[in-house]
């Protein structure tokens, strides 16, 4: 495939990047950052073609689809912070809901057909019961943060576009993921950070965390990626998919791993700062709908997700100090 990726240049994008790449595809991408920050990614991926600009800017996305000629669009750019979306709603509305808007109106004017898969997300289910876990995607709505009101918008609209206009879209909601090159705005990247300068020294042997009791979905990102391939190729046009593992972890019970990556005697300690206004005690999906349509289920164990985080922190910090 020719593949034009939004926001190529965070997590996932990156990730999508050397699968597509490794497996033979051509690929290119829509980007927001500094073109000195990004630079280099596109340099060591053969060169990568990326446009710089704003995702809301139809003229950028005319340009970039017309010039690239993608006939797959992997729509993964967003404002992706629950956190943030607290702090600025507006803006997390903006990016994510009038970003995918003028996304989907540009793609309905071009003369060729584009298949575009669109990432929306776990928070879309809101507060579940554990006799409503693993959750199934015709389980209702009922959003309750600014991020995943956004998602429950775009979700919809995808379907809107699909069945107004024929458009092929696919649709995943993502539960949570994590891997090497997360940012820290995600907790499991945060944490891998943190005990990594302690296990190297740079700081006190003390963690900093929020909301310890909440059961979580997690899935390496590799898998996730690997899914998103998948979809386009055997999923159905309009029908939203769980992307997840199906398995309930404690965040407690992922920072004990992490604790035992070091010697260190680790002290951990609540942080008001980083709890949320609101929270979901526990959000597990079924990954059966997906299993079913494309054969896709995730390989890579959760302590491999973890050893691999951890290493890549440790790594990047050895290089910085």
């Amino acid at each position: 495939m020719k593949a034009l990726i939004t926001g190529i240049g965070g997590f996932a994008g990156r990730h999508l990047t050397e699968y597509l790449q490794g497996s033979g595809h051509e690929v290119a991408g829509i980007e927001n950052d500094d073109r000195e920050e990004i630079a280099p990614f596109a340099k060591s991926h053969h060169s990568l073609k990326i446009f710089i600009g704003d995702l809301r800017d139809e003229h950028l996305l005319t340009k970039a689809i017309k010039q690239f000629k993608p006939d797959t669009i992997f729509h993964l750019a967003a404002q992706s912070s629950v956190r943030l979306s607290f702090e600025n709603p507006l803006e997390t509305f903006s990016v994510n809901i009038i970003g995918t808007l003028v996304l989907f109106e540009t793609i309905s004017k071009m003369d060729f057909p584009i298949k575009t898969l669109v990432i929306t997300s776990s928070e879309i289910y809101g507060r579940l019961t554990p006799e409503e876990c693993p959750v199934l995607e015709d389980h209702p709505l009922r959003p309750i943060n600014p991020y995943a009101v956004s998602k429950a918008t775009v979700d919809l609209m995808a379907y809107q576009y699909c069945k107004a206009f024929g458009m092929p879209i696919y649709v995943v909601r993502a539960f949570s993921h994590s891997g090497p090159h997360q940012k820290t705005v995600a907790v499991l990247s945060d944490w891998a950070m943190q005990v990594a300068k302690i296990d190297l020294g740079i700081s006190q042997p003390v963690i900093k965390v929020g909301n310890m009791a909440v059961v979580r979905d997690y899935t390496d990102v590799r898998d996730v990626v690997r899914a998103y391939a998948e979809l386009v190729d055997k999923g159905t046009p309009g029908e939203p998919y769980n992307v997840c593992s199906g398995i309930g972890y404690r965040l407690s019970d992922l920072l004990e791993k992490y604790r035992a990556f070091t010697s260190k005697n680790i002290d951990v300690v609540i942080d008001q700062s980083r709890m949320r206004p609101v929270d979901i005690p526990i959000l597990v999906g079924s990954n059966e709908k997906i299993k079913k349509d494309t054969g896709w289920s995730p390989t890579i164990p959760i302590d491999v997700t973890l050893r691999d985080t951890f290493n890549f922190w440790r790594d990047y910090l050895v290089e910085e100090v």
